[in-house]
C-alpha cells in the first residue's frame, strides 16, 4: 500500500493556510465530505476540536514545536467503520510561526464494519465518548474498550438508534501525549 498522507499548515493565529491535494478524498473516505478546502481555508484549527483535554493538548505541541522549532511526531489511529487505521502525525515548525502538520497512514486493518463509527446512521440523543487518539469508547468513568467491545458493554446491539458521538480523550492517551511533550 502506498502511504496516503494528509498535510495542513496553520499560521501564528492557528488559522488553516494550506491543505495538500490528499485532503478531500481523505475527508470523503472518511465521511467528512463537508470538509471541503473552501470550509477549512482561513478557519482556526480550533473550530474543529471540540473536546477541551484534546484543545489543550493540541495547544501544547503547537506552542513546544514553536518555542523548541524542532519537529514533533506522536502516533494515533483514525478509524473507519471497516478499517482501523494506525497513523503517525509529524508536527513541524515553519516561517513567521506556522506549523505544518502531516499525518500518514502507517498500517490498516480490515474489520467488519461497525455500524457505530458510520457517520451515515441514524442517532438518539444520547451520547458516548470516543478517544480522538485511540478510538477506544468510554463504557464507565474509568473503563476506555475498543469499539466492538463497547457495543457489546453498552447493549448497542439491541438499541433502536445508536447514539451520537462525542470526542475526547482517555487517560492513557492523555498521559502518553502530556508526557511526551510537556516540559
Amino acid at each position: 500500500m502506498r502511504q496516503q498522507c494528509v498535510s495542513y499548515h496553520i499560521n501564528k493565529e492557528h488559522r488553516i493556510v494550506f491543505l495538500n491535494d490528499n485532503w478531500q478524498s481523505f475527508a470523503d473516505q472518511n465521511s467528512a465530505s463537508n470538509l471541503t478546502r473552501h470550509a477549512v481555508l482561513n478557519e482556526s484549527i480550533f473550530t474543529f476540536i471540540s473536546d477541551e483535554s484534546c484543545r489543550h493538548l493540541y495547544q501544547m505541541l503547537i506552542e513546544r514545536c514553536r518555542k523548541e522549532q524542532q519537529a514533533l511526531s506522536l502516533s494515533f489511529r483514525c478509524d473507519s467503520p471497516a478499517k482501523r487505521r494506525f497513523m503517525f502525525m509529524k508536527v513541524t515548525p515553519l516561517t513567521k510561526g506556522s506549523i505544518g502538520f502531516e499525518s500518514c497512514v502507517v498500517r490498516e486493518e480490515a474489520r467488519n464494519p461497525v455500524q457505530l463509527l458510520d457517520s451515515k446512521q441514524k442517532r438518539s440523543d444520547e451520547f458516548v465518548k470516543i478517544c480522538s487518539w485511540c478510538k477506544k469508547i468510554k463504557v464507565d468513568d474509568y473503563f476506555w474498550v475498543e469499539v466492538e467491545e463497547a457495543i457489546e458493554h453498552l447493549g448497542l446491539f439491541s438499541a433502536s438508534l445508536f447514539p451520537e458521538l462525542t470526542h475526547g480523550i482517555c487517560p492513557a492517551c492523555f498521559e502518553y501525549v502530556r508526557e511526551k511533550f510537556s516540559e
